[in-house]
């Protein structure tokens, strides 16, 4: 494993992570040059380390965490300076997805994509970013929480809330096999 500096564990490492770490870059910034340049350099910085921290439980959690800490980073750079707006409060993008396959599932193609749309117009960023972390990437509340700086009961109770309001307008299961 790389917590002992061995380079192929390194580049294993990179090969099962990077393109989920683009697609979850790609939700917090659409600059595709600054995403490239985060993914670029949290891989620069875990190279240069030689191995991950001690304290490290969950390498994927680690990286997400930091490329997250970084397109912010590299974002204030660009702009030449501290942006007006903290990490907690950029936008976070997701996707409407419903292959013709699953069309045919739902009686009512439109009717769906309006009520996922309606269920996302309801949700904040964060509350969306916190579902999207849990549901679609599979990290556990503890590691949601820490990706995001926040304690574990306030993930819990902001995924709650979001999740409430979408169960007011559409099927929940409906609604996490089309967040992506």
């Amino acid at each position: 494993m790389f917590r002992e500096g061995d380079a192929e564990a390194f580049s294993s490492l990179y090969e099962l992570y990077v393109d989920d770490m683009y697609r979850y870059g790609m939700k917090i910034i659409s600059d595709k040059d600054i995403l490239r340049d985060a993914i670029h350099d949290v891989f620069v910085k875990l190279f240069s380390a030689a191995r991950l921290p001690a304290e490290v439980r969950s390498p994927k959690a680690y990286l997400f965490k930091s490329l997250r800490s970084q397109i912010y980073d590299n974002r204030r750079l660009r702009e030449g300076g501290l942006p007006s707006t903290s990490i907690d409060n950029v936008p976070f993008n997701v996707e409407w997805r419903l292959s013709d396959d699953a069309a045919c599932e739902h009686e009512n193609r439109a009717e769906t994509e309006e009520r996922y749309r309606r269920a996302l117009s309801v949700m904040t960023d964060r509350q969306k970013e916190a579902v999207y972390l849990h549901y679609t990437l599979g990290f556990s509340f503890e590691e949601t929480a820490s990706m995001m700086d926040m304690n574990i009961q306030s993930v819990r109770n902001l995924m709650s809330r979001a999740l409430a309001k979408v169960r007011k307008l559409m099927s929940l299961a409906v609604f996490l096999n089309l967040f992506v």
